[in-house]
């Protein structure tokens, strides 16, 4: 079964991290919800948790069950994941080839800090995320699609035990607990990632058993519950400020509950083709948009340098000044546009092949497996 509007929601989410990344100064930028973007990421955990469980909850019955069901999580993250960090690489080869032509450094210094080397080894194994640096590395956003392979093998692992119920309700308040600690007490993004993949996670499968109960009894619930979604939203961004981070996830997963039953005004909303269809390419939105960024501020950086404008500005969040707010809207909406452009090329050439390609591995591995008893 393919929830749609959840689809649609994890489009509109993916495009919502975008436009936090693209520091430009305007009114779609610099305003609350905007600057609280990076919490769709807990958003997309929770989805993830909710979609994942309801596919695969009955289903990894056996150790051939779960090999499959693993590799087949590695083929829809990987493929993406190494082109996008191929891709800021290259950018940042370029930057150390102009810095030699210049004689100094073009901006911080290459290949050290948040795109070292070590940090480049641990991006190609889909292990940066884990909490082995202190900050995100490389293409940045990738850091949660390292926390969500681990929480699938987690998924995996606990599932012999086959009390799914009781499973989720341990590992997400476990978490819970631990984040927050972590919110009042230690305020590392690097080290706290796996532990907000967890929480977000499993609380969705908790929204699915929940979703699942109500499926069985033939019970559904009022349209008009939908119309909470803004208070929700809103609770969520400021549980985060307060901080009561897990608070956050927990919106989240009430949101994913309720637009699960598809029933109110919102839900055919958001089954409109356009919405749907930055569903269908959201991952390819969010990995892609990162190195877009990269390009855009090192191209004002340049021409900075060269022509001697001012257009970046700012000291450790930098942003680029285009000289009028409304000029910075038309700048972040176009940058969008490239964004889910690019995603949807992505998402034909790279995605697709690659989850098929994965996807026959798979059930290769998995009837060896079985012919082996």
């Amino acid at each position: 079964m393919r929830f749609s509007v959840l689809d649609s929601w994890r489009g509109l989410c993916a495009l919502w991290v975008a436009l936090y990344h693209f520091r430009v100064i305007s009114h779609l930028g610099e305003n609350w919800v905007t600057r609280h973007g990076f919490i769709a990421v807990d958003f997309f955990f929770t989805l993830s948790g909710f979609v994942i469980a309801h596919a695969y909850g009955e289903a990894l019955n056996t150790a051939a069950d779960r090999v499959r069901f693993f590799i087949r999580r590695f083929g829809r993250l990987y493929p993406l994941h190494i082109a996008t960090l191929a891709a800021v690489v290259a950018m940042e080869a370029a930057r150390w080839g102009v810095g030699q032509a210049l004689g100094h450094d073009f901006g911080p210094p290459t290949f050290t800090g948040d795109t070292s080397l070590p940090a480049l080894a641990a991006n190609i194994g889909l292990v940066h995320g884990l909490g082995i640096f202190m900050k995100f590395t490389w293409n940045i956003p990738s850091w949660s699609i390292s926390v969500e392979l681990a929480v699938c093998a987690i998924f995996a692992l606990v599932s012999i035990a086959r009390r799914p119920l009781v499973t989720a309700v341990v590992l997400s308040l476990a978490a819970a607990l631990l984040l927050l600690w972590f919110s009042h007490n230690y305020h590392v993004e690097g080290r706290t990632a796996l532990t907000r993949g967890i929480c977000g996670f499993f609380l969705g499968v908790l929204a699915q058993r929940l979703y699942q109960a109500f499926r069985t009894r033939s019970w559904t619930l009022p349209g008009w519950v939908e119309l909470a979604t803004p208070v929700l939203a809103f609770a969520a961004m400021w549980f985060w400020g307060v901080p009561l981070w897990p608070a956050s996830s927990a919106m989240f997963a009430i949101i994913v509950f309720i637009f699960a039953f598809e029933a109110g005004p919102l839900s055919r909303l958001m089954k409109v083709p356009v919405l749907m269809k930055w569903g269908e390419v959201s991952y390819s939105i969010y990995l892609i948009h990162y190195p877009l960024v990269l390009a855009v501020f090192g191209a004002a950086a340049a021409m900075d340098a060269v022509a001697g404008t001012h257009l970046v500005t700012g000291g450790k969040a930098i942003s680029l000044d285009l000289g009028s707010p409304w000029i910075g809207d038309l700048a972040s909406l176009a940058f969008l546009g490239v964004v889910i452009l690019l995603a949807t090329v992505t998402y034909r050439w790279i995605e697709t092949p690659g989850r098929l390609w994965f996807n026959a591995l798979s059930d290769r591995v998995a009837a060896r497996m079985r012919a082996r008893g």
